[in-house]
């Protein structure tokens, strides 16, 4: 593969890459040139240049900016600049998935999750004078969950039953999907798929090679997400057991695990469990001493948001630039190497152990089927299942819960409540990508088939902490839960916040598709100056009209999901901060042409 080679390379010469290098890499590999050169400058993590002696990375998105990334990263360039001249770079980036210790700074690709100032400036010179600087650690918060959650069913040690017992006792892969259907677990990346349809499609797939494969997607690059973080370190043995299970299923030969290179503890956790798991027989060769075999490896990605979008995933793992592809075809049928390939997130593969032990009755029995919101029942999700949460709260951080559990019960009984009593003035419920909604909802921005069914007619507003973390009930009612929820509370400047979010799509988008590329250039600009006071009270009547217009060719043209919401932080303020919105509008001075 080019991308490993290259990072190698890079590595072996300190940080950056020469023309000698690719030629070498191109060489080595027996492909043209080109291929190398559309890798090396598609992604942010290889350098053509030899990089500074130190290089800060300040997060600037949600729950860092909210915390004052932006002004820091300006006070620490100008101090960098005065103090260390060219040896230290200081910049801002995408976000970290650190959002619990915001804000999040790394430091020659080492986490210094604080945003202290003091701390920084001495980290930076330690590393300037040739000294070992204070770093923080991905373990220290994550050993605190390790055997505690309910899909540990090993304690923190894995044991792999579960592929033993299928090995051992032949197992039946119809069993395995009537488990995951019985007990109804969807896929835990965003999209929310029935994880049991998805197997199946594989396991019935016939490629052209008679090869198939299993990829887990742990990319983890949405703002506001860090799930995955903590389960590929306090329990990285139920994502892989869970993809072995699934390639005796599937009869697919090899996988990776594609992890952020932002990761670097998570990558060394995951290697270090795939020797322990072939160490005791339950992956390689001959699986618990029977004729399956599964190859597993960790693959680093090269950087980008965009490897988050599965088929974007895929092209980087086939050393081409990350640019999603045109759907059909699907990954379970023409996946890696246009082969069948299964591309699940880590925390759907963590389940799978725990389900297949019990069958699926468990996790089907879990979730909570009542609430404050009026929602049948049979609409709800079952099982359990982690959220990463963070803002203005007294204990941002993952936490298991059963699925349904109400926003304000998240906040109040893990994150210990709202940070010094404030209220809630905005809520991302799935990172920037379903927008902002507001402290309360207007009921006809609502799903109008479910308010006239389930809401009394004297209700005019829903409160945002009575909405279920449930996806199935989202779709109902008209909003969006994903893994990454960030809470605003007062005296949080909402447009800010929304151009900060608009940026983070624009700066992510990888270009391939006119309506994202230009439509997120478009948004950000109309955002800006929304915030900069640059529209008229007299242009905003035609502003708004045109950025809903816009918002709905993006989502019903862009090739891949990025292009399909980046304008949903600038819609949603439209439409849930009417008042905010309008007051942005500077006053027209008499006489001026508002055009």
């Amino acid at each position: 593969m080019i991308i490993p080679a290259l990072y190698e390379r890079q590595k072996r010469r300190g940080g950056y890459l020469t023309d000698a290098d690719m030629k070498a890499v191109a060489e080595d590999l027996g492909v043209p040139l080109h291929r190398v050169n559309a890798v090396v400058t598609f992604f942010p993590h290889f350098n053509l240049e030899p990089p500074p002696k130190v290089e800060l990375h300040i997060c600037r998105d949600m729950s860092c900016h909210l915390n004052g990334s932006v002004p820091l990263t300006e006070r620490l360039k100008r101090w960098a600049a005065e103090e260390h001249g060219e040896a230290v770079e200081v910049c801002g980036v995408s976000c970290l998935g650190r959002c619990d210790r915001a804000p999040a700074a790394m430091i020659n690709e080492r986490l210094v999750a604080s945003g202290d100032e003091a701390r920084l400036k001495e980290a930076v010179t330690a590393i300037i004078d040739d000294r070992e600087p204070m770093v923080d650690s991905d373990w220290d918060l994550a050993k605190q969950k390790v055997g505690k959650w309910d899909m540990d069913i090993y304690s923190g040690v894995g044991r792999y039953e579960i592929v033993r017992d299928y090995v051992t006792s032949r197992g039946d892969p119809e069993k395995v999907l009537a488990a995951l259907e019985r007990a109804g677990l969807l896929g835990m990346g965003g999209a929310g798929g029935r994880a049991y349809l998805k197997w199946g499609d594989v396991m019935r797939a016939e490629g052209t090679t008679g090869e198939k494969f299993i990829v887990c997607n742990a990319d983890e690059s949405e703002p506001g997400t860090f799930k995955d973080r903590e389960i590929l370190l306090a329990a990285p043995h139920l994502t892989i057991e869970g993809m072995i299970v699934a390639a005796l299923v599937t009869h697919a030969t090899r996988g990776w695990v594609y992890i952020r290179h932002e990761y670097p503890e998570q990558i060394a956790k995951c290697r270090d469990e795939i020797r322990r798991a072939v160490k005791m027989g339950a992956c390689g060769r001959n699986i618990f001493g029977s004729t399956r075999s599964f190859e597993l490896d960790v693959y680093v990605s090269p950087g980008g948001y965009i490897c988050g979008e599965q088929t974007a995933l895929i092209e980087a793992m086939e050393d081409k630039r990350a640019e999603p592809r045109n759907r059909p075809p699907e990954l379970m049928t023409n996946g890696l190497y246009d082969q069948p390939t299964l591309l699940s997130n880590v925390e759907t593969f963590a389940w799978a152990p725990a389900i297949l032990r019990d069958g699926g009755d468990w996790f089907a029995n879990q979730g909570i089927k009542e609430g404050p919101l009026t929602v049948g029942s049979s609409d709800r999700m079952t099982g359990k299942r982690l959220f990463s949460i963070s803002g203005d709260l007294n204990k941002p951080g993952v936490y298991e819960v059963p699925t349904g559990i109400t926003l304000g019960e998240l906040i109040d009984q893990h994150c210990e409540g709202m940070k010094g009593g404030k209220k809630i003035v905005a809520v991302a419920l799935s990172g920037p990508s379903g927008g902002l909604l507001p402290a309360r909802i207007p009921v006809e921005q609502l799903n109008a088939r479910f308010v006239e069914k389930n809401v009394p007619k004297s209700t005019t507003e829903i409160d945002v902490r009575d909405l279920p973390l449930d996806i199935n009930v989202s779709r109902t009612v008209g909003y969006m839960v994903g893994a990454g929820i960030v809470v605003y509370g007062e005296g949080c400047d909402v447009l800010a916040e929304v151009v900060a979010n608009s940026r983070f799509y624009r700066n992510e988008s990888c270009g391939k598709c006119v309506p994202c590329r230009i439509g997120s250039q478009k948004i950000t600009e109309m955002a800006t100056r929304l915030s900069e006071g640059s529209v008229s009270a007299e242009e905003f009547q035609s502003f708004e009209p045109i950025a809903m217009q816009l918002s709905g060719v993006m989502q019903a043209t862009s090739i891949c999901g990025l292009g399909q919401v980046a304008s949903a932080p600038l819609q949603s303020f439209l439409t849930y901060f009417p008042d905010q919105a309008r007051q942005a509008c500077r006053k027209q001075p008499p006489g001026e042409n508002a055009s």
